[in-house]
């Protein structure tokens, strides 16, 4: 850039300086400038401003010589003070903010868009754009920063938006303005069309930490690594932050070595930022969250921003720690919010720590909703018991705010079952022998057998200490009857036709207390309600008994009603009844014929399969010994203790996870589906305020060519204002302008008649529905602008071009702020996430 006293020499003589005897010191002090001796060159002009103060060129040579003496101080004190004599120069208001920018003055944006706003002077100002967008840009605000761009040139700003070629003598600083702010916004694309601008052939320090961006974030490691280490040698601002997260996120082992030479040449291998990044490449992460610790208490710049970095880059909670104990001023909100929330879990207080982390958002949203599914996979260890307070607590809140009360019940429902016993079904087809089964199993005669067609409805088998019969009766009274009565009540009910439901048999049998016993209707029986109800069996069992009967196992009808219910994750173990009717060369074949079968059909039972007779057990139990020897009952009931109630916790927990699995996938759904409607609600928002943002700045462009249509328009409004006026006689009246009575009448009129018509013209020609605030918006404008009209007779005769302008205004307005209204809210996108959490959790461990 030139030097002011040169530019500024053409347009003031020398006239005072001359007259003053100073035209020596005035060489002098050029001489001394062109000789590089800025000292003697200051001292100089301020002897000539001590002579002729407010002398534009003494005090141009104070900004040069100030300048180049690196007192910024004094050449912006000079600078502002020459920019009051010379307010039309770009160039000095452009020396003067680039002056105070370096001392970090406040006003330096102000001398800057001063200089932006001279287009006579274009090459200033287009550096004045330039310097603002760079401010901008270091400050975070990439979208401000390319509006700065938009003033300089359009010739690359099509670039933005299309793929066209590059005009013949681009801009390069502007290209590659625009490729931060595209890198800034994550537009890779965008910046990559700007690349070629930079020329790599004779590129900068900042040009190679462009394109070095651009490589990383384009996945080329070699490229953004050679152009990292370029532009750390070209000291570009920012490159050293780049070019460690590059090594530290490298695994290739040559390329990391090429780093690590030219860092140790430059003698910055033991600076924190640089071994930390070092041994992260080579995995050692600990090592490196400890060089940013020692960084930072040692007060080493560049190390908090680098320990930040590894703390969000690698969700390192540890590095997260350390950055807070040392410089907690330096956390973002979201990430203080976040950490909080993590200390709370590893505390244990996950509920608190879930309500935390619900408020991260931005880019910490995902590593928070990571913490968030970590404390809800630990509710469901692999072994043991989950945490079912927690687990019901968060499946009932998401019922809740689904509004799905049915759903709250089965969460309730789980939590009572987890105070309850096993519950053990017993099915197969009809005529299987699963009474007489259950009876052998308990040692007593409790379950009815031989009532025809089938045992008609579902038996709960349970504890409590009297003997009694509950039977449940669709649409009449429950009816008790003690355990010898139960057959005949079943035969007599079935004989009236009235509906059994259910049927609950209490024993006072100690096994009882750890095991309820489910006994179903048989699955091939011919009513579809006793085949339902058998179905239902396997939703409420942790642990089925089939019962196959030996002289005809595993039927087609059988294989298929246990390959649907293997679906349902429900235990099966396999048993063979009846094997008394067969030889023992027969029950042998029969057993392996069942046991490849299941293996065809790629179900497993529980335990092998065994063959006894439960008919033999039931008369064993009853005190037959030799029949009770001959039953194969021991097998049966080892098996039964052993696998089935010694390990009830197990089987109970198992099943209670795959039934909140049930609901957790229902609610994940549900909440899906509502998220999903939330989102397209908000896109639907989004389009519409920048519909409304873009009719708004349709209306201010073109508001005198829609006000010129609009007044046509108004015609019929403005006849009907002039009848409601007919009554007040002549308005040119010079005494009736000095009464305020008949004045607010006529702005009263004024307004009433022309809002609505003008608010609809103006809202067909933007094409939007006008809304309340619109409307009010309008009439304010005009009690404003009628206001100002001067005589009663021109608010009614006078054209209203201004009027109706300043009411294009006002409705752009309203459009505006109403575009700025917050986007709707999005509460189930936070129920779906959870719901999907708990199901994952327990889809891995169910």
């Amino acid at each position: 850039m030139a030097r002011l006293v040169e530019s500024l020499s053409n347009f003031f003589g020398r006239v005072e300086i001359l007259a003053r005897g100073l035209e020596n010191e005035r060489r002098a002090a050029e001489m001394a400038l062109a000789r590089g001796r800025p000292l003697e060159a200051r001292d100089l002009a301020r002897t000539i401003l001590a002579s002729v103060p407010g002398s534009p060129l003494g005090l141009a040579l104070w900004a040069d010589a100030a300048e180049d003496a690196g007192l910024d101080h004094e050449a912006a004190e000079a600078l502002a003070e020459l920019a009051t004599l010379v307010p039309w120069r770009a160039d000095v208001w452009l020396r003067l903010g680039q002056a105070r920018a370096r001392m970090g003055d406040v006003r330096a944006a102000e001398a800057l868009e001063r200089a932006a706003d001279a287009p006579e002077e274009r090459e200033a100002a287009r550096l004045a754009l330039l310097d603002l967008c760079d401010r901008d840009l270091w400050a975070g605000d990439p979208a401000r920063a390319g509006r700065w761009l938009d003033r300089i040139g359009t010739s690359l700003a099509a670039l933005a938006t299309t793929g066209t070629e590059l005009p013949a003598a681009p801009d390069r600083e502007v290209a590659l303005r625009r490729a931060e702010c595209a890198l800034a916004l994550g537009d890779v694309a965008t910046a990559a069309r700007y690349a070629p601008v930079v020329d790599p052939e004779r590129i900068d320090g900042r040009g190679a930490l462009v394109r070095a961006r651009l490589a990383f974030a384009q996945g080329q490691w070699s490229t953004a690594l050679d152009l990292g280490l370029r532009a750390c040698i070209l000291d570009a601002s920012g490159s050293a932050e780049l070019l460690s997260a590059l090594i530290a996120g490298c695994r290739d082992v040559v390329l990391v070595d090429r780093a690590r030479r030219v860092v140790t040449a430059a003698g910055l291998i033991e600076e924190p930022a640089w071994a930390a990044a070092f041994a992260f490449a080579e995995g050692r992460r600990a090592d490196a969250r400890a060089a940013l610790s020692r960084g930072l208490s040692a007060g080493h710049a560049g190390a908090a921003a680098a320990l930040l970095r590894l703390a969000t880059e690698t969700r390192d909670l540890d590095a997260l720690h350390a950055l807070a104990a040392r410089d907690p001023g330096r956390l973002p909100e979201d990430l203080r919010t976040l950490r909080e929330g993590a200390v709370l879990a590893a505390e244990g207080r996950h509920r608190a720590a879930l309500a935390k982390l619900e408020r991260v958002s931005g880019e910490a949203a995902a590593w928070s909703a990571e913490i968030a599914s970590g404390i809800i996979r630990s509710w469901v260890p692999e072994d043991g018991i989950a945490s079912w307070p927690d687990l019901l607590d968060e499946l009932g809140r998401s019922a809740r705010a689904l509004e799905r009360l049915d759903v709250v019940t089965g969460v309730e429902a789980i939590a009572v079952e987890r105070e309850r016993p096993l519950r053990v079904a017993v099915v197969g087809e009809f005529n299987a022998g699963k009474s007489t089964f259950l009876n052998a199993l308990l040692g007593e005669d409790v379950a009815p057998t031989g009532v025809l067609p089938t045992t008609a409805t579902m038996h709960w088998v349970a504890w409590a200490p009297d003997p009694f019969a509950r039977i449940v009766v669709r649409g009449a009274p429950d009816r008790v009857v003690p355990h010898v009565g139960l057959k005949a009540a079943l035969k007599s009910l079935a004989a009236s036709g009235e509906r059994v439901e259910r049927v609950f048999i209490y024993a006072p049998i100690e096994r009882l207390k750890r095991v309820e016993i489910l006994d179903t209707p048989g699955f091939n029986a011919p009513d579809p309600d006793h085949i339902a109800a058998a179905r239902q069996a396997f939703d409420e069992a942790h642990v089925a008994v089939w019962l196959l009967d030996a002289s005809g196992p595993m039927k087609e009808s059988e294989r298929r009603v246990l390959s649907e219910i293997k679906g349902l994750g429900v235990p099966v173990q396999i048993l063979v009844n009846k094997a008394d009717r067969l030889s023992p060369d027969e029950l042998a074949r029969v057993l392996v014929h069942v046991q490849t079968s299941l293996e065809e059909t790629g179900i497993g039972s529980y335990a092998p399969p065994l063959a006894f007779s439960a008919r033999l057990s039931l008369k064993g139990k009853l005190g037959d010994a030799a029949a009770l020897e001959a039953s194969g009952w021991a097998g049966v009931e080892s098996l039964f203790a052993e696998r089935i109630v010694d390990r009830s916790a197990e089987l109970r927990e198992r099943a209670l996870r795959r039934r909140a699995l049930r609901i957790a996938r229902e609610l994940a759904s549900v909440a899906s589906a509502r998220a999903a409607e939330d989102r397209e609600k908000i896109e639907e928002t989004r389009a519409t305020h920048e519909a409304w943002r873009a009719s708004a700045a349709k209306l201010r462009h073109d508001r005198r060519t829609i006000a010129a249509s609009i007044e046509k328009a108004l015609e019929p409004a403005r006849r009907m204002l002039a009848t409601d006026l007919r009554p007040l006689g002549d308005l040119t009246d010079e005494r009736k302008r000095t009464d305020p009575g008949l004045e607010a009448y006529v702005e009263e009129r004024f307004v009433s008649r022309l809002t609505d018509p003008l608010v609809q013209e103006i809202a067909r020609y933007a094409g939007v529905t006008a809304s309340p605030a619109a409307m009010a918006s309008v009439r304010a404008a005009l009690m404003g602008a009628v206001a100002a009209l001067e005589g009663l007779a021109e608010r009614v005769d006078r054209p209203l071009g201004r009027v109706i302008e300043a009411a294009i205004v006002a409705f752009a307005s309203a459009l505006v702020a109403a575009a700025e209204v917050g986007l709707p809210a999005a509460p189930f996108a936070l129920i779906e996430q959870r719901a999907a959490m708990v199901e994952r959790a327990l889809s891995a461990k169910a």
